[in-house]
This record gives structure tokens, sequence and C-alpha cells, in this order.
């Protein structure tokens, strides 16, 4: 299991260089072909070519020069050829020098041996966004949800209607 933990931790390690050098597909590469990865935002792709191209279109618009840091990865065998990996980050934006602490997130990925190769087969990025710190931090969810829920209801969308997982699920 050793040898597994240490192929599983430079998997998640390919995936930090890959956003690094501002690279969909070097990014993308340690996901299987059929991954699926859920943003932070709640964007889902699926398959390791989707998730080159959103990533790439990310670097070369939004997160441009920015690099991810990682802070502490767990690996959690669930049985000799499954994994869980949870990870804490941050970014670091283009022209700083540290993490900016509104970008920290919290990773879950579940890594799978096929064919004695590990690769990513799914993937959930959520913001460290601790509601109930105190009132400030609870004010800072109440009103953006509010700006949310007027956007979703003039544009008469429910997000959680509008997501699709591809031949996988409903």
């Amino acid at each position: 299991m050793r040898d597994d933990e240490g192929q599983i931790r430079a998997l998640h390690e390919r995936v930090l260089q890959g956003w690094n050098e501002g690279s969909g597909a070097a990014f993308a590469a340690p996901f299987s072909e059929d991954a699926r990865f859920v943003g932070f935002d709640g964007s889902v792709f699926e398959g390791r070519r989707e998730i080159a191209d959103s990533h790439q279109e990310l670097f070369d618009r939004w997160m441009k020069g920015s690099r991810l840091v990682g802070e502490r990865t767990e690996v959690t065998f669930v049985r000799d050829d499954v994994a869980v990996v949870h990870a804490a980050g941050g970014t670091i934006a283009r022209g700083r020098a540290e993490p900016a602490p509104e970008r920290d997130s919290i990773q879950t990925l579940v890594a799978v041996r096929d064919r004695e190769a590990w690769s990513f087969v799914a993937f959930q990025n959520t913001r460290i966004r601790p509601i109930g710190a105190n009132a400030a931090s609870a004010l800072l969810w109440l009103l953006p949800d509010r700006f949310w829920r007027w956007l979703f209801r003039a544009s008469r969308t429910v997000p959680r209607r509008t997501i699709t997982f591809g031949s996988r699920g409903d």
C-alpha cells in the first residue's frame, strides 16, 4: 500500500503541476477517460477531454498565471484498487506571492487502479466558507444567496435541474 499511496500522491502532484504550467492537457492527464469533475462553482465536466478543454480556457483567461499550492493531502484506501484523496490548498493569483484565503478549497478525489496504473475517476472541489464562524461569515453566505436567488428567479432557472451527468446517470 505504501507504494500505491506514493503513486497516488504523485498523481495529485501532477494535477497541481499541470495547473501551474497553465496546461489543460497536463492538468487533466491524471484523470481517467471517463472521469467526472465537479468544480467549486458546481460546474460538471465529463471525461478527460472536457476537463482539459474547460481548464485550458480558465488558464488562458480567468486564471492566467495563477498557481495552486497543496497544504495537506490524505489518502485513504477503500479497497486495494480504490482510494479516496482529500486535499486542502489554495490558489496564488498572478503577480502574488501567497495564496488568497478566499480561494482556499478542499478537494475530494477518487483514485482507481486499472491494469497497475492509477487514475482519478472523480473530483469534487469545495471552497472553504465556514458559515457558523461568526455573524459576518453568516452574512457573507446570506447576501450572495439572495443575489443568486434573484438571478435564478429572473432567469427562471433551477440549477440542480440543469445539471447533466452524461451517460452514467440522470
